[in-house]
């Protein structure tokens, strides 16, 4: 008599010593049935994961390129949304004519201070003359201080 691998596995160890034969043939059934999956991970291919990227479908070029194919007419925008773009228009309008007020009266300003300078121009001190001269002073009063000191060093 020659026994199949499981056979032999099963006679080796499963074991149920004191109980009937029916018994024992349900339990060798129970326990047969109740084998264990191997882990996913172990697996070669699982049914839970996708094994391949998926397919890019061919794309269609343009649809004037396919003959008797019309291209669809889009329909006209509704009353609200045209309503809403031509606010948005004169909002922009507006924005843009107090921008360009401003930027006149920033004009406006601008030459008024220029007219202003150039007529007390002629009445200004001269600044420049009086910071020049002072400098020189002191540098004289410096220089002096230095050659007093490298006499006294001699």
């Amino acid at each position: 008599m020659s026994l199949q691998p499981e056979e032999e596995f099963d006679k080796l160890f499963l074991v149920f010593e004191g109980s009937s034969s029916e018994d024992v043939s349900h339990a060798r059934q129970l326990w047969s049935s109740l084998s264990l999956l191997p882990p996913l991970e172990s697996r070669l291919e699982s049914a839970d994961i996708r094994q391949r990227l998926p397919v890019s479908r061919p794309r269609r070029s343009s649809t004037a390129a396919v003959p008797g194919h019309i291209p669809p007419v889009p329909e006209p925008p509704s009353l609200p949304a045209l309503r809403q773009m031509q606010e948005e228009r004169q909002r922009y309008a507006a924005m843009a004519d107090q921008r360009l007020e401003i930027l006149a009266l920033l004009r406006k300003q601008r030459e008024q201070r220029i007219q202003k300078e150039l007529l007390s121009a002629a009445f200004k001190p001269r600044v420049k003359e009086s910071r020049e001269k002072k400098p020189k002073r002191q540098e004289d009063s410096d220089l002096e201080v230095d050659r007093e000191l490298v006499r006294q060093l001699q």
